[in-house]
């Protein structure tokens, strides 16, 4: 797993940074919003997203008391199913979100030899080269042939991994039948990898359904369905 260089960091500025985020939260901290729930957790979204850095929650709007945030190396279910059950079937979210990105570094190390990792790194990467196995065998597709786009890929059909392990949770399927709740996989392109800028968001999967034609058809979703696109397809 490779390691990013170390940089020269200026503690100083790094803590009144942290200062003026603390006040800032606090200054414009909503509570008569927070009121009127009874001071309560009522999330609107649930999402799953790669621990990253360049992934911050912000990306899909505002967060308090309205996105049920979930963060593990490579946007695993199966990591914290727990978490994401609670945001499904106790905050009872209608939307959930699982969102990759573009050459993803979780997905990376799980191709990788991964032996010497701490135990703690080790059990999470094997959830996700799992994943990425299970996707192989799934998508019959070959990831070798375009390197540039392989890891990009791998990540778009992990997050259809996600979906589905939702899907085969009995309880998760029958609110999505019942159409109180979606489920969307996104992808982020913090590398321009699908040709239209950085930083882009395109949706890749709706309730199991990977056709982005047909993604493009529920226009009900907005930007989701006309931002549908993927580069893979199976």
């Amino acid at each position: 797993m490779s390691h990013h260089t170390t940089i020269e960091v200026d503690k100083a500025a790094l803590f009144k940074s942290l200062e003026q985020g603390i006040l800032a939260f606090e200054k414009g901290f909503p509570l008569e919003d927070f009121k009127k729930g009874n001071y309560g957790q009522h999330p609107l979204i649930t999402l799953l997203t790669c621990a990253d850095s360049r992934m911050p929650v912000n990306i899909f709007g505002e967060i308090f008391n309205r996105i049920f945030s979930v963060e593990n190396i490579g946007n695993q279910v199966k990591t914290n199913e727990g978490s994401v059950l609670y945001g499904l079937l106790h905050l009872h979210t209608p939307l959930m979100i699982v969102a990759g990105h573009s050459d993803c570094g979780a997905i990376k190390a799980a191709e990788s030899n991964f032996v010497d990792e701490p135990m703690g790194i080790r059990n999470e990467l094997s959830i996700v080269k799992n994943s990425l196995e299970e996707a192989r065998r799934k998508s019959g597709l070959n990831f070798d042939d375009e390197p540039g786009l392989k890891f990009t890929k791998l990540a778009e059909v992990n997050v259809d991994m996600q979906i589905d392990y939702l899907l085969a949770n009995y309880a998760v399927a029958d609110l999505v039948e019942k159409n109180e709740l979606l489920l969307a996989g996104v992808m982020v392109d913090l590398h321009n990898i699908y040709g239209n800028g950085y930083g882009m968001l395109y949706t890749s999967n709706i309730n199991g359904e990977r056709n982005s034609s047909i993604l493009k058809s529920y226009s009900h979703l907005g930007l989701l369905a006309d931002r549908a696109r993927r580069l893979t397809s199976y």
